[in-house]
């Protein structure tokens, strides 16, 4: 009887011992999934907040991209804007150079019209007048037929008026009237420049403008006559009249060189001494 009730008591402390290490047993098991759960959260919470952050990261790559798509369209739309007044002012600056060759070539047609009707209508000095006018338009201003118009018909009465001032300047030189010669022997040159003997008729212009004190006139023309004239006739005397007329300017060398160029062409001239004594006076001049 003792003996099964010390195995039953044996019995009873293993049983309690078994619970006892049960009740540990589910004790550490409690905690170690109190520690999972904590884990969990903390995993979680690490996960939304990634997961927010990412959102975040996308969003603000997205604005970024937006903006910076704005910012090529709106720098696409300045540069065709620039590109469109650059091209706008141009069209405006060919406009106006337009309107203005326009309205430079009406004007060049109703003066070239007037003088036109002028030709053979009024007095001597209106007909003067219209040719010098006819003479002076700007031909590249007119149409072809204009400009045709104006020289067949201008052509032949501009002439006449030219030669009537040539001989008129000419017998004025002969007479000593030498304001009178210059005016007429001007006024013709000015309407016919290409005159056949316009350059014989620059030696009266020349003559005559030494003796209105013109030396400017009278340099350049005597110039031409003596470089251009066909004849030798007065020449011998233009270069003593040059000489003069340069050194009037206070052009020295030039007066100088015509004279040598005088005296060298013309040894057996009258007007040799002259040259002579002139371009002594200037070399004395010029060493004192």
């Amino acid at each position: 009887m003792e003996k099964e009730l010390a195995e039953i008591r044996k019995e009873i402390v293993e049983a309690r011992n078994l619970v006892i290490k049960n009740d540990n047993l589910l004790k550490n098991l409690g905690s170690d999934l109190k520690v999972m759960a904590k884990k969990q959260e903390s995993f979680e919470r690490k996960q939304w907040v990634s997961s927010g952050v990412a959102y975040l990261a996308f969003a603000a790559l997205a604005a970024t991209v937006g903006i910076l798509g704005a910012q090529g369209y709106v720098a696409q739309a300045r540069s065709e804007i620039e590109t469109l007044t650059v091209t706008a002012a141009e069209a405006t600056a060919a406009a106006t150079a337009a309107k203005a060759e326009l309205d430079a070539s009406r004007e060049g047609s109703k003066a070239a019209l007037a003088a036109y009707l002028k030709l053979d209508a009024g007095t001597a000095e209106e007909r003067e007048q219209a040719a010098m006018q006819l003479a002076q338009v700007d031909k590249t201003r007119l149409s072809r037929l204009e400009a045709r118009a104006l020289d067949d018909r201008g052509r032949a009465i501009i002439q006449s008026l030219a030669d009537e001032k040539y001989a008129a300047g000419r017998t004025a030189y002969l007479r000593r009237n030498y304001k009178e010669s210059a005016a007429e022997i001007g006024k013709a040159m000015a309407l016919w420049p290409e005159h056949p003997e316009a350059d014989d008729y620059a030696f009266y212009l020349g003559s005559a403008a030494i003796e209105n004190q013109t030396y400017d006139v009278a340099a350049a023309n005597l110039q031409r006559f003596v470089d251009k004239a066909k004849g030798r006739k007065n020449k011998d005397y233009a270069y003593l009249l040059l000489g003069q007329a340069y050194e009037m300017l206070g052009q020295k060398d030039k007066a100088e060189a015509a004279l040598r160029e005088g005296i060298q062409n013309y040894p057996a001239s009258d007007f040799y001494r002259p040259m002579r004594g002139r371009l002594s006076r200037l070399r004395k001049a010029a060493a004192e």
